[in-house]
């Protein structure tokens, strides 16, 4: 799921990869990257009796250019 607003601009929810947790932006607030939890194989791990907190620390993955970021947002709340 994405969406735009002329007044936040573009933002990604979810997509193949799974569930959008932050995006990365560069200097001129343009997205170039994204965290995400990879939420069937989240929820694999959490019935197999992982905890929770560990499977979702290992889950959790980004794209792009995610870590050059100098801003991070969470796209349900900016």
């Amino acid at each position: 799921t994405c969406y735009s607003t002329t007044l936040k601009g573009p933002r990604y929810l979810e997509l193949a990869e799974g569930y959008v947790t932050r995006l990365a932006l560069d200097d001129n607030d343009e997205i170039i990257g994204y965290e995400y939890v990879n939420m069937g194989r989240f929820m694999d791990a959490v019935k197999k009796g992982v905890e929770p907190a560990d499977a979702l620390k290992t889950e959790t993955k980004n794209y792009g250019r995610f870590n050059d970021g100098v801003k991070f947002i969470d796209p349900r709340k900016e």
